[in-house]
């Protein structure tokens, strides 16, 4: 056994080194070069910003570069229109640069009635070949038609834009806000759009003089496919909802439509050459109130100009007719403008699959006993089912117009059927 003296020798000496290793890891730990950060161990999450472009408080102060200086500064984020401010939007707005931004939309952007500005421009407000954007909140986009369809009566060369295109687009999202007072159409969505949704909107435009808003479509799709229109109010002069050539899985449901042309395919075939398709849609659960038709396809004639069409696997579903002239409508000569023409120059008009399912509800009485009327071309097929169809006129009757129609058809059919 050691003497205690060289113990505690041996003791102090362990205990030494042990402090020296540690002292000498700590040293490399800390003074040692930083190890530098690789991208693979980097995660970019960059945060949302919100950007609000300054209103020029004027009406003849252009908002628009401001709010697309917005969009590009934010564009994966938000810009705000807030609520009490007005922006003038007197040229064409784009939401170029925008990469899955939103446009908090709750105060109001107001289209200016420069005739000689917007003369022959397509649109107003346009979406792009834009990936992942929305519009949404509780404003306006105020179109001051009122002066375009006042205009278009003496100024008859005058070309009005539309009022917002959605063209060449992947995942858009529209909700919540009003457009109101389209020069023309509200918005239009083609260029192959995919994956677009539009809900819970109010469009509204409805002269104040006896001039009409002719040609303020609500929707206008195609071509374009998985399109839902939900749960919106349309309130014009031509028709709500439209399917035209190219609308592919277009999904209406939960729609109430006023004084308008109502739930509508076409108008097809207007082009010489041309194979206008529309497929694989259906309308449901919608109200339509005091308008021309609840519902209903519309061909152009075999005369010179004019193309061919097919409508397959549409379906009208749960559909409330609320005083609208008719309940359901094929027209195979459309726009034609003598009879002459269309016995000469049939449609070359083909349905198939498609379902009306679920109609009720009354007719304005304007044809009388006439609840609906069902022109097929001779040229053409006519593949329509109907169920469950109970609308009647005022005087309680039901007579279904029909011509070239199948045996099948699933109504009792009184011959007449024009246009």
């Amino acid at each position: 056994m050691l003497p205690q003296s060289v113990s505690r020798k041996a003791a102090m000496f362990i205990n030494l080194t042990v402090i020296s290793v540690l002292l000498s890891s700590l040293k490399g730990l800390v003074f040692s070069e930083p190890v530098p950060l690789t991208p693979d161990r980097v995660a970019l999450h960059p945060r949302a910003t919100t950007c609000t472009p300054t209103a020029g408080g004027s009406s003849t102060v252009d908002d628009v570069p401001a709010i697309q200086s917005a969009i590009r500064s934010c564009a994966s984020g938000t810009i705000l229109i807030p609520a009490g401010q007005t922006y003038h939007i007197n040229s064409q707005l784009s939401f170029a640069g925008c990469t899955g931004c939103t446009l908090q939309l709750d105060g109001v952007l107001s289209v200016s009635t420069d005739f000689n500005y917007w003369n022959g421009k397509s649109q107003v407000i346009s979406l792009s070949k834009i990936t992942g954007a929305t519009v949404t909140g509780s404003g306006t986009i105020n179109g001051n038609g009122q002066a375009s369809w006042d205009h278009i009566t003496t100024a008859t060369d005058y070309v009005r834009p539309k009022l917002i295109r959605v063209e060449g687009c992947n995942n858009i999202h529209f909700s919540g806000f009003t457009v109101k007072d389209a020069p023309m159409f509200h918005i239009v969505t083609n260029g192959n759009s995919k994956d677009i949704t539009y809900s819970d909107l109010t469009l509204h435009s409805v002269s104040t003089s006896a001039n009409v808003a002719h040609n303020t479509d609500g929707f206008d799709i195609g071509p374009a496919s998985n399109v839902r229109v939900l749960n919106s109010q349309v309130t014009n002069d031509d028709d709500c909802v439209v399917l035209k050539p190219g609308a592919d899985q277009v999904h209406v449901e939960g729609v109430t439509c006023t004084g308008s042309h109502g739930l509508s395919v076409g108008s097809l075939a207007s082009t010489a050459g041309a194979n206008d398709v529309v497929t694989n849609s259906i309308f449901k659960n919608c109200t339509v109130a005091s308008s021309d038709k609840a519902a209903g396809i519309k061909f152009f004639d075999s005369s010179s100009g004019h193309g061919s069409a097919s409508v397959s696997n549409v379906t009208w579903q749960d559909i409330i007719c609320d005083k609208c002239d008719y309940a359901f409508r094929v027209l195979t000569c459309y726009q034609s403008t003598t009879t002459a023409d269309c016995t000469a120059h049939p449609a070359v008009a083909n349905m198939q699959g498609i379902v009306l399912d679920g109609f009720t509800g009354t007719t304005s009485g304007h044809y009388k006993n006439n609840v609906a009327n069902i022109n097929c071309s001779p040229s053409g097929t006519c593949g329509i089912t109907v169920n469950r169809f109970s609308v009647t006129a005022p005087s309680g009757a039901n007579t279904v117009l029909c011509a070239n129609t199948p045996s099948n058809l699933g109504l009792t059919c009184t011959s007449g059927a024009s246009g």
